[in-house]
């Protein structure tokens, strides 16, 4: 009897691990053809996205502010997971006079690319339209530190200590601006 246990349980033990073999091929399978049949759609609205972001920057261009928001948010609507949209809308808005909803904009493309450092750049540029420069120096400096080409930033971290009187880092600031900016021009 216990031979006939034993034996029992051995084929037990391999059919459990025949049925988990089994379950792991099914599980690949479903899983592998729901994603590619799922991938054309994705490809699609990621290229909807980034051809009405092109629209968006054209029509800026242009000056249709208005006809670019729509663009731009058009391309939100496409993918709501591309950062480069929300960091676009925060700037129109910005240059709209719309800070606070420039603020959200550049929030949203932090939420999904917490390294955008233009985000970080606009956002502090917005806290400096605000009128609060402590937040803006602070948000800048941690701009500064993703930013490997950080004229902008520099040019609006001088802009900062300018209004805070303290035109010796504002000068610096404006100084290492120019250098990042002809480092960045030489690499392109």
């Amino acid at each position: 009897m216990k031979k006939e246990s034993k034996k029992q349980i051995k084929v037990t033990a391999k059919q459990k691990s025949t049925n988990i073999l089994y379950l792991v091929v099914f599980l690949a399978l479903t899983f592998t053809s729901t994603f590619t049949c799922f991938l054309p759609v994705v490809f699609a609205q990621q290229e909807k996205a980034v051809s009405l972001y092109k629209e968006s920057v054209k029509l800026l261009e242009d000056g249709n502010i208005d006809k670019a928001i729509e663009a731009i948010k058009e391309a939100i609507n496409a993918d709501p997971n591309y950062p480069e949209a929300y960091d676009h809308l925060g700037y129109i808005l910005l240059k709209k006079g719309q800070i606070d909803e420039a603020i959200n904009a550049f929030n949203s493309a932090l939420k999904i690319n917490s390294r955008m450092r233009t985000s970080k750049t606009g956002i502090g540029l917005a806290l400096m339209k605000k009128g609060d420069l402590k937040g803006a120096e602070s948000v800048l400096k941690e701009a500064l530190i993703l930013n490997p080409y950080p004229s902008m930033t520099h040019y609006v971290l001088g802009l900062v200590y300018e209004k805070l009187n303290d035109y010796e880092k504002a000068i610096a600031h404006f100084k290492e601006g120019i250098k990042t900016h002809k480092v960045r021009v030489g690499k392109e």
